[in-house]
């Protein structure tokens, strides 16, 4: 075999495994994490949805305003938050949840990486994030 089919096949091998890396992105990239951006959402959960590669937490909040925001809080992986005790009907559509976590989404967009969540009821869930 040729040194540059072996270099070409090389490469080729280095790419493709690199891949997947370019495709999981870095929290810091997607939120402001700074500890001054964190933010508490009080609201009606909507959706939740139990996911690889993170779960999503969609709540409805009332802005100062009075309008309606649907946020997407982001959480861990489904195995990871299992692991830590949640479970998947934890929370249900309807449940009014306190969420602490780091916002703004760096795009503008009603996102949160989601810190901890209490119930009504006070039970509370970590994502671990911190």
């Amino acid at each position: 075999m040729s040194s540059l089919r072996i270099a070409l096949l090389t490469g080729l091998g280095v790419l493709c495994l690199s891949l997947p890396l370019l495709a999981h992105h870095a929290t810091a990239t997607v939120y402001d994490v700074a500890d001054e951006n964190e933010v508490t959402l009080v609201g009606t959960v909507t959706e939740v949805v139990w996911r690889n590669p993170h779960i999503h937490i969609y709540i409805d909040v009332t802005d100062e305003a009075g309008n309606v925001v649907n946020y997407a809080i982001e959480g861990g992986t489904p195995n990871s938050l299992y692991r830590r005790g949640w479970r998947k009907d934890d929370l249900m559509p309807g449940d009014m949840v306190t969420i602490e976590g780091a916002a703004p989404s760096r795009n503008g967009t009603p996102r949160a990486h989601l810190g901890s969540i209490t119930t009504p009821d006070g039970r509370q869930f970590f994502s671990g994030r911190n």
